[in-house]
């Protein structure tokens, strides 16, 4: 009786925060928290592994659903699913909204019968008490769109269905021409140069921000804070030491005081098990992904009829509870109090009835577990502490340290040995476009001297591949304009439907190089502002071909050395010669003035320079 009354808390919790509709056909599935497998091959012979409709679904199931996987949603192959693949890359979601666009994504159930008959489904868009919901509990309608009688346009929620892929018997997928979920706030959210008190113009503390909050269709309730009104907050504010951890990241929680009005049995790891996941110097800490850390704290919480007291846990043999989060817990009463293996320290009784068990390690984390969470979250790592090359310029050193590495990036790296940047470019919180040596070569800057990277010019061109703050590649949107720190301006240009991004002039070749949580680097084709050292490119070039050795000192008229760029004839003083050799003594001139609207755009104004401190 006690744990049917347990699966009407989780259900009734479940459907508080998700608002799910009762009346959906799959509502049981939506509960259960089923995804499909991961590693499910196509079984249909028709098709294609090399079909690109293929490769977009195989994309969505590998590189989202696994993310499911860390917040309790278990994997099923006899279970039918109907995918809805949107028309966005997976991997440009941001990473706290991923597990909510996955599931607005997913439908449990064989909803796709529905659009495979017709007739069925003009009765599912008619008929509420008919309709499947999506993972978040939200409803999904098909419509017949007859636009003439031989064109026939199906929609999901109003986006045009554009294929359908057929993957084995319990899996379809259907590719829409758009994405589901609030238009209003869209999951790749800009993050960036939102004023001077911005958290991203400072480094970055290693903490949780309560980024579900901004959650599409996320509930907005009350926050648990320390009052009469909880008595478990009461009980964690009473204690001196031991569980202060718990306590800040359940305030910090979407968690309501549902918790303080059912009856519960509450898990509450010590602060020393927490302590165990964090990095000694530093690394990566599980707890700094908010909601990661929310689904670990459900999982702590027990919806029970009668909560359990340390004389039934000891009494017993052993007893099987589901938590809040979905998961199942074992209680043991021998050799000693215990969950899942984990000894019980202690127990306390709340004065609303509720148990407290402290326990010695937090429960459904592991090192596998971490180690995923890791990868998808790069961006979270701390750093150590470096005290070279510049000790006040952290992500500079790092970034510099990660390029020394690279045998692409040897020019880059000399470059930012002699300029003297770290001034501009202290702390934390930067986003750095870095050409390769390819670059440099292909417009001769392979050939300049120290002493023109560590000129002016040369100080200005490089900080105008620096942004303020962290950019993502969600941020890089077609037409978006940024601000360099050396006072010039960057345009995004980014085709619809295609991965292919470049910044000014330049083809980003990879993107997201996460510097610990410091910033970000993407790797570029080319150089940004190389205008500002090209006319030291030219006389390298002229003073090359003037010694040449076999002309007597005369200029060359041989043509342009391989290793030196061609010079556009606009760049040539007027009644110069437009031969490879620079005729006319080969000294030309290069203005600011003709370049002071190298991008065009109305979103950007023209480029100024300024002088910078010598």
């Amino acid at each position: 009786m006690w744990l049917q009354w347990s699966l009407l808390v989780i259900s009734v919790a479940s459907a508080s925060v998700l608002q799910i509709d009762q009346n959906l056909k799959n509502i049981k599935l939506i509960e259960s928290k089923f995804i499909p497998d991961v590693n499910v091959l196509p079984a249909d012979q028709s098709i294609n592994i090399n079909d690109e409709n293929w490769q977009q679904v195989r994309r969505f199931m590998e590189d989202g659903l696994p993310v499911l996987e860390i917040y309790g949603y278990k994997p099923q192959r006899d279970i039918p699913f109907t995918l809805i693949i949107p028309k966005i890359d997976v991997r440009t979601i941001e990473k706290p909204r991923l597990k909510e666009f996955m599931l607005e994504h997913m439908v449990p159930g064989r909803a796709f019968d529905n659009y495979a008959d017709e007739d069925s489904a003009a009765a599912s868009s008619s008929s509420s008490s008919s309709s499947y919901g999506n993972g978040n509990g939200h409803k999904i309608v098909f419509r017949k769109l007859e636009k003439s009688p031989n064109n026939v346009v199906w929609l999901l929620n109003g986006f045009q269905i554009l294929h359908r892929v057929r993957i084995n018997d319990n899996l379809i997928a259907l590719a829409i021409d758009g994405y589901l979920g609030d238009r209003k706030s869209p999951y790749s959210k800009r993050n960036i140069q939102e004023g001077s008190s911005s958290r991203y113009n400072e480094p970055q503390r290693l903490e949780m921000r309560n980024s579900t909050g901004n959650i599409a269709h996320t509930k907005n309730e009350p926050i648990l804070k320390e009052s009469k009104a909880s008595p478990l907050m009461s009980f964690l504010g009473s204690m001196k030491s031991g569980t202060k951890v718990f306590q800040h990241f359940l305030s910090k929680s979407n968690l309501t005081q549902i918790m303080d009005d059912g009856s519960f049995t509450i898990l509450i790891p010590t602060d020393n098990a927490f302590q165990r996941w964090h990095p000694i110097d530093w690394g990566f800490y599980p707890f700094s992904v908010q909601e990661f850390t929310e689904s670990v704290l459900r999982n702590h919480f027990l919806p029970m009829q009668k909560p359990l007291r340390m004389a039934d846990v000891k009494n017993m043999d052993q007893m099987a509870v589901r938590t809040m989060g979905g998961e199942s817990v074992v209680f043991r009463g021998q050799p000693a109090p215990n969950v899942n293996n984990v000894s019980i320290m202690s127990d306390y009784t709340l004065s609303n009835g509720n148990q407290v068990f402290i326990i010695t390690e937090v429960l459904f984390v592991s090192e596998a577990v971490v180690s995923k969470l890791h990868q998808m979250h790069k961006d979270k790592e701390t750093p150590p502490l470096l005290a070279f090359p510049w000790f006040g310029a952290q992500f500079l050193s790092h970034s510099f340290l990660a390029l020394e590495r690279d045998p692409r990036f040897t020019q880059i790296t000399r470059f930012l040995n002699n300029a003297e940047i770290a001034p501009h470019v202290s702390g934390a919180n930067y986003t750095f476009f870095v050409p390769d040596d390819k670059a440099f070569e292909r417009l001769g800057f392979d050939k300049l001297s120290d002493d023109v990277m560590a000129s002016q010019r040369g100080v200005k061109m490089l900080l105008n591949h620096f942004v303020k703050g962290r950019l993502y590649n969600r941020d890089l949107k077609d037409n978006e304009v940024f601000e360099t720190i050396g006072g010039g301006h960057i345009k995004i240009t980014r085709n619809p439907g295609s991965n292919a991004t470049s910044v000014n002039n330049a083809k980003i070749i990879e993107s997201e190089v996460f510097v610990y949580n410091l910033g970000t680097m993407f790797y570029i084709d080319d150089i940004l502002y190389s205008h500002l050292l090209r006319e030291y490119v030219i006389k390298h070039k002229s003073r090359t071909n003037y010694a040449g050795g076999n002309n007597n000192g005369r200029s060359s008229t041989l043509g342009t050395p391989t290793d030196v760029e061609i010079v556009p004839n606009e760049f040539e003083q007027s009644g110069g010669t437009n031969n490879g050799g620079g005729g006319g003594g080969g000294d030309y001139s290069i203005h600011d003035e003709d370049f002071d609207d190298e991008i065009i755009t109305p979103k950007a104004l023209p480029v100024q320079f300024y002088e910078l401190p010598k």
